[in-house]
């Protein structure tokens, strides 16, 4: 009779335990402790200190503990409004915009590289008008989540230039930039480069893509062109991307 006893206040047990931790998992909440930091917080949960304070709606790094913050995108909905043509709201974050899959990329899937047809006449003139927007843009002063030429970030700066080009594209941050591209071999102005290990781990910059060995992005201070020849983008570049909505 006691093992019977024990077996079911050993299984209740077990019941509530799974049932907290599966609540736990869904809600992927974290309680903040003592000597706890933002960028403490985000290596964690592999996360951005970015990311964080966008999925916590954070406008500064000050954070108290038992402060209950989101650690997980998934289920988060992006309410963040993407605007027209020419309309340069400032977004409070980087809006973390999920990957969609494009119709008719023209992406070879088994290979992951963009086919080689050509590109239509509207999408040719929209990486064309890139370089024609960004140009007036240099020494725009860097904003974390800017997206106006009162300030950008890397991420905001592409958006912006894009959208005034003509492409109506959601306002990814770098890492879904990179998943909603496909890599081409011969990079056309206008197009995408890639870098990682800058200032985290991983994928954590882009820039435009000028020609001739050229970048134009935001960089720590300002909107600035470099060179990729540089020792220090030549060792963090891994590539060309492009949009997959050009094609």
């Amino acid at each position: 009779m006691k093992k019977k006893a024990f077996s079911l206040l050993a299984t209740a047990a077990l019941a509530t335990f799974i049932a907290t931790g599966t609540a736990d998992a869904a809600t992927a909440s974290y309680t903040v402790k003592t000597g706890d930091t933002l960028w403490k917080i985000a290596s964690q949960h592999k996360l951005s200190v970015d990311e964080l304070k966008n999925l916590n709606k954070l406008t500064s790094d000050k954070i108290s503990i038992n402060q209950k913050l989101n650690v997980s995108v998934q289920g988060v909905t992006n309410q963040n409004s993407v605007p027209s043509k020419g309309n340069t709201t400032t977004q409070k974050s980087e809006g973390i915009a999920p990957t969609v899959p494009p119709a008719n990329t023209g992406k070879d899937l088994n290979t992951g590289h963009v086919k080689t047809a050509k590109l239509t006449p509207s999408a040719e003139k929209i990486l064309q008008a890139t370089v024609n927007v960004s140009m007036p843009l240099l020494n725009t002063p860097y904003a974390w989540a800017g997206v106006t030429k009162e300030g950008f970030d890397c991420s905001g700066f592409i958006y912006y230039v894009y959208q005034a080009a003509g492409l109506n594209i959601p306002r990814f941050d770098t890492i879904s930039m990179h998943a909603n591209s496909s890599e081409v071999d011969e990079p056309k102005p206008g197009d995408l480069v890639f870098f990682e290990n800058t200032y985290r781990s991983g994928i954590s910059h882009a820039g435009i893509y000028l020609g001739e060995g050229n970048f134009i992005h935001a960089g720590t201070k300002k909107v600035e062109i470099s060179s990729l020849a540089s020792s220090y983008w030549k060792e963090r570049s891994i590539g060309f991307k492009r949009f997959n909505a050009l094609y």
